[in-house]
């Protein structure tokens, strides 16, 4: 009976152990799961939203081909939705019954814009192939061909699959105690029989048992033969699988169950700080840095060849006027500098509006290197549509003294004010008004308590007492009249931390000469007379100083002063007096 019992647990143990096993090579299931396009639309734009990359759990493999152009890139959802609009475009869904994409077409646009290069796009790729990302539901996969073909058709979707298999390590375990029970079974029955062998009585007498007299025989010199070990190998045998099959049940986690812990982790603090964010960035970190070199990029070439049109794509309002006047005084005099060029050594300051909707802005300081304070330059960005490039509205160079006052995290964002808002010690819209009579007037202005005046650079450069100076210079043949403008809704505001704001405003300050005798002429030299065309004039000439300004400006009731943090002025428009 030990020795059927014996057998029956190594039937068990080796019957469990070889379920383990195929467990982990047979019965393994796949290591993935494909999900393959299975839409034939003909729209231009295929959109795979976050929902559909997040339908299972894990990274996602992307996988785009096509015999044409292929194109392709994820942004936020909010900003692929919007830039693809009305178009014609294919939403993919998981089908979990078919394990397939399904398209859904809608829209009415039949072509797109091309959309490489776009500042919306967290990545692009400009080729067919296949790219491993993990992103959140709020991130959007966009494919695009030509933008006016269908788009790619062959597109599928990759998700690990989760390959443990925690019953392997408890059948393992269970397998091992069967199998040392039929070990012990079998041990504990042969030395049973080897008992039931032993000496009987005899009617003739006895004598004593063979162990003992070959024990007798040992001690008396004789040569007693030993046993051999061929079947204690046998059983030496199945402790070592034994343990080699424990071994691999402890190696892997896979093998066994998963706690509850495992299955709820706690949330990350990046899900946790999504949730008290009340309005999404107009753009992260690593967008505004790729941003600013485009931009470096386009601003050095057309500078090198004066080329206006390529500045305004990416130039807007007085950044652009003041390069366009730059290029044409620069083909009639050589010797007039080229504007200061864009930074793109290093973004120090990233500070993006928070929105969801357009226009944008985005506010930057760049410098060849931050820590040695070189240069700086503070770039006020404004987008006005999703199909768009951010474009400068302001180039401002930065005071050496000039401290920016605490922004929010880049992550975080800050709100854009209302030109006219009441929260502030100046309004945005009157701060370029208010200044432009400080620089006519300095201490006399009524507004002069309300700026700093220390390191103020620019009222040494053009205020009052530069004015005066240049009227006094002029003959008696002529005389010279100030006056300034602000362009309407041309200032930008964005919130500070201690509840006031950094201003970008706009002032153009107009010089008027004209001759006070009969006869008289004006003679014009410079930029002026490179811009204007004119080389005198009996009439006069007028000629207009193109100011971009940078204010930090504090909340209203507030004891601190309106600081000019920077500045940037040329000459952007001359003409005869008509």
């Amino acid at each position: 009976m030990r020795f059927v019992l014996a057998i029956v647990s190594f039937v068990i143990g080796l019957l469990l152990v070889a379920l383990a096993v195929g467990q982990r090579t047979v019965f393994e299931p796949p290591s993935s799961l494909v999900a393959a396009s299975s839409s034939k639309s003909s729209a231009p734009v295929t959109v795979i939203p976050g929902s559909t990359l997040n339908a299972n759990p894990g990274y996602q493999r992307i996988n785009v081909a096509g015999s044409g152009k292929v194109f392709a890139a994820y942004g936020k959802t909010t900003d692929v939705e919007a830039w693809v609009g009305d178009a014609k475009h294919t939403t993919m869904r998981f089908d979990a019954d078919q394990d397939r994409l399904v398209g859904r077409t809608t829209g009415k646009e039949s072509t797109v814009p091309d959309p490489a290069g776009s500042d919306l796009w967290y990545q692009e790729y400009d080729s067919a192939g296949q790219f491993t990302v993990r992103l959140p539901k709020d991130v959007s996969v966009i494919i695009v061909g030509d933008g006016t073909s269908a788009a790619p058709s062959d597109v599928s979707v990759t998700w690990p699959r989760d390959t443990a298999t925690p019953t392997v390590g408890p059948l393992l375990v269970a397998g091992g105690v069967f199998l040392v029970g039929g070990l012990v079974l079998l041990v504990w029955a042969f030395v049973h029989q080897r008992r039931g062998r032993g000496p009987r009585r005899r009617s003739g007498g006895s004598r004593p048992p063979r162990v003992r007299a070959s024990r007798r025989a040992a001690a008396a010199g004789a040569q007693v033969p030993v046993r051999g070990r061929r079947g204690r190998r046998a059983f030496v045998a199945i402790p070592v699988l034994l343990v080699g099959a424990l071994g691999l049940a402890g190696c892997s986690s896979d093998y066994w169950p998963q706690g509850g812990s495992a299955a709820s982790p706690t949330p990350s603090a990046t899900a946790t700080g999504a949730a008290t964010q009340t309005e999404p960035t107009a753009a992260t970190k690593q967008q505004i840095s790729r941003i600013v070199d485009r931009v470096a990029a386009v601003a050095k070439q057309a500078d090198a060849t004066r080329d206006a049109r390529l500045a305004g794509g990416r130039f807007t309002g007085a950044a652009l006027e003041l390069r366009e006047a730059n290029y044409t005084i620069r083909a009639k005099d050589t010797d007039v500098d080229a504007p200061p060029s864009i930074s793109a050594g290093q973004v120090c300051v990233a500070l993006p509006q928070q929105t969801d909707s357009w226009p944008r802005t985005v506010f930057a300081v760049v410098a060849e290197d931050c820590d040695a304070k070189s240069a700086p330059q503070a770039l006020t960005l404004v987008q006005d549509s999703a199909r768009d490039d951010y474009k400068v509205a302001y180039d401002v160079s930065l005071e050496a003294a000039a401290k920016i006052p605490s922004l929010a995290p880049t992550s975080i964002g800050a709100s854009l004010l209302a030109p006219n808002t009441k929260l502030l010690s100046i309004a945005p819209d009157q701060i370029g008004r208010v200044y432009g009579d400080i620089l006519s007037k300095d201490k006399d202005s009524a507004y002069a308590s309300l700026f700093q005046a220390e390191g103020d650079g620019l009222r040494s450069t053009i205020g009052k007492a530069y004015k005066d100076k240049k009227s006094e210079s002029l003959p008696d043949t002529a005389k010279i009249e100030y006056s300034s403008e602000v362009p309407a809704d041309s200032a930008l505001a964005i919130a500070t931390d201690g509840a006031g704001a950094l201003v970008s405003a706009e002032l153009n300050e107009i010089e008027k000469v004209t001759p006070t005798a009969a006869g008289a002429e004006v003679n014009t030299e410079g930029a002026v007379k490179a811009l204007s065309g004119v080389d005198s004039s009996t009439k006069g000439i007028t000629a207009t100083y193109g100011v971009q300004l940078l204010f930090s400006v504090p909340p209203v009731g507030s004891d601190e002063k309106v600081v000019l943090l920077g500045f940037t002025q040329g000459l952007t428009a001359a003409s005869e007096v008509q």
